[in-house]
């Protein structure tokens, strides 16, 4: 009986552990010496898509793609694995014809007297190669926009430590210089330190850029004034997370405002110069006001500066700023000005007035320009990586809240209604399984074309994340019912164009919306009960079959 008993826990202890092999998450693979499969549970079996049965007996190498095998027989059936265990990445081919990467960790097991075998747990690494060629692309954009602009890009840490210099700051500190994980506050001069530490701190706060100049203290003791203006990163969460800061050297522009006189200034600063009499007509100018605005000498002089003017600018833009040139001697902003071609450009204007030997009559002013499209591109690409999703171009789901809540103020105040189509494609994960990423986001990116196409430019179409898309729809009817109808005629038209057949890396999909809709006109609903208005008519969508529309109900809070 006590023999009976004890070859029963035997038998029930190697079920147990026979259930733990077969129904355990990760994928496991025992492997002869030779590399034929001799057990496989079901994980291991799902992940190469082939049936338990015909893995028995079959060689692993035939589930390597071409490339990885000489990989494989090095780490995996080679001298390397009787020195430990052994882990390595390589691309695996699934019996679908499909391919994935995988993450390969084996070791040898000693079989008493018997032939050792191989233990090999894979690992589906495929998102994470994703993810991480996600980054190095956006990395790889991000520097080539900083290493090729003269302005100063620096990333910061919430601590205002550098994790990221342009090649602009290794020339200003010198190319032996480390600067990564350095204060970037130490070299503000001291009397400007305090200021500038604040604006950043508020930047952390708010999530909104700062601008301010100060002075840089460079290695040699020398003083640059700096211009900059911050723009943050945010993670996953939507935590600020990094700040990016664009600076750039004013250094020169500084100087003209406070020192330069006309004989000695006019032509040593390598900057568009413009000197008038007292009168505001043109007297000088020099070789670079000449290449940035494309007007030679003769053709300016006589004139007044009015000649640049783009037209963007009214009276009052004008008024302000000669009065500020009246009360404290100069005037700096940004400004835009057309050149002799007809184009009309961003530039960064100081206007000086200059007095006689006393100090009493103004004689001449001078007007320094610098041409800053460059600068305003890199703001509008950080403002753009901010504000719109990355795969669509759409707004994504801050910009959007943006303009949600100024259109329910609007309505408040019109009397207009507005509505929110809260927009959710069928099955949109079964592509993803069946086809891959590559389609699924080829289908989303379609999806965002046709929805622009439905709607007008008063309108919002954007992307809240995954296969969730909102149509926010601007001025329709002060009245209740005809904006009902108005609403649902966008939402057929929505439904009519995502349901046309899409053609995704030569094959055809069809693929159907769910779109749910709310309305409001005032604002004694929160953005949030909107958005939750919206979901809940989407899913009642859903359970009506999908490929429909439905309006929220109040009901369904009661419910």
């Amino acid at each position: 009986m006590e023999l009976q008993r004890t070859l029963t826990a035997i038998e029930s202890a190697r079920d147990h552990f026979s259930n733990l092999y077969d129904f355990a998450p990760s994928a496991y693979f025992e492997l002869t010496e030779g590399g034929a499969i001799r057990q496989v549970n079901h994980a291991g079996a799902k992940l190469l898509r082939v049936e338990n049965k015909e893995l028995l007996n079959a060689p692993f190498v035939r589930f390597v793609a071409p490339g990885d095998v000489d990989l494989l027989s090095r780490n995996l059936l080679g001298p390397a694995l009787r020195d430990g265990q052994v882990s390595f990445e390589a691309s695996l081919l699934r019996g679908d014809g499909s391919y994935l990467s995988a993450q390969l960790d084996g070791v040898l097991l000693a079989q008493g007297g018997s032939a050792p075998s191989i233990l090999m747990v894979a690992t589906d690494i495929g998102a994470r190669k994703k993810t991480e060629l996600a980054l190095r692309e956006q990395e790889k954009f991000f520097r080539l926009i900083a290493e090729n602009l003269g302005d100063f890009i620096a990333v910061l840490d919430l601590e205002g430590r550098r994790i990221y210099n342009s090649p602009s700051y290794q020339r200003l500190f010198g190319h032996e210089r480390d600067l990564r994980g350095t204060d970037s506050f130490a070299e503000i001069h001291e009397e400007d330190r305090a200021r500038i530490r604040q604006a950043f701190l508020e930047t952390v706060k708010t999530g909104i850029g700062q601008q301010g100049d100060y002075r840089f203290v460079l290695p040699d003791g020398s003083v640059r004034w700096m211009e900059s203006v911050g723009a943050v990163i945010r993670d996953s969460t939507g935590q600020v997370a990094r700040v990016v800061v664009v600076a750039r050297d004013v250094t020169e522009r500084k100087l003209a405002d406070s020192q330069l006189r006309i004989a000695a200034t006019a032509f040593e600063a390598d900057m568009a110069i413009l000197v008038t009499d007292a009168e505001r007509v043109i007297q000088r100018v020099n070789r670079a006001f000449t290449e940035l605005t494309g007007y030679s000498a003769e053709e300016v002089i006589g004139q007044t500066p009015s000649m640049l003017s783009s037209g963007r600018h009214g009276a009052d833009f004008y008024g302000a700023m000669w009065e500020s040139i009246h009360r404290s001697g100069s005037w700096h902003g940004e400004i835009w000005n057309r050149r002799r071609n007809g184009e009309i450009y961003p530039q960064w204007l100081t206007i000086a007035a200059v007095r006689d030997v006393d100090g009493l009559v103004v004689t001449h002013y001078v007007a320094t320009m610098t041409d800053i499209s460059e600068r305003k591109a890199a703001e509008e690409a950080i403002r753009h990586l901010a504000l719109y999703d990355d795969l669509t171009q759409l707004p994504n789901r801050r910009l959007l809240m943006d303009r949600l809540q100024r259109a329910v103020a609007t309505c408040a105040r019109s009397g207009h209604h507005g509505a929110l189509l809260l927009i959710d494609l069928d099955n949109f994960k079964w592509l993803n399984d069946t086809h891959g990423h590559d389609h699924g986001d080829l289908l989303l990116q379609e999806v965002a074309s046709r929805l622009k196409s439905c709607i007008r430019e008063v309108d919002t179409a954007a992307r809240l994340g995954g296969d969730e898309f909102v149509v926010m729809l601007s001025e329709l009817s002060e009245n209740l019912d005809e904006a009902k109808r108005q609403a649902e005629s966008v939402g057929e038209k929505i439904l009519v164009a995502l349901n046309r057949l899409y053609i995704l890396l030569g094959k055809e999909h069809h693929s159907t919306p769910s779109i749910g809709v709310t309305l409001y006109v005032d604002q004694r609903k929160t953005i949030d009960d909107l958005i939750k208005q919206a979901d809940l008519a989407m899913y009642q969508s859903k359970a009506a079959g999908r490929n429909t529309m439905r309006f929220f109900d109040p009901r369904l809070l009661a419910g």
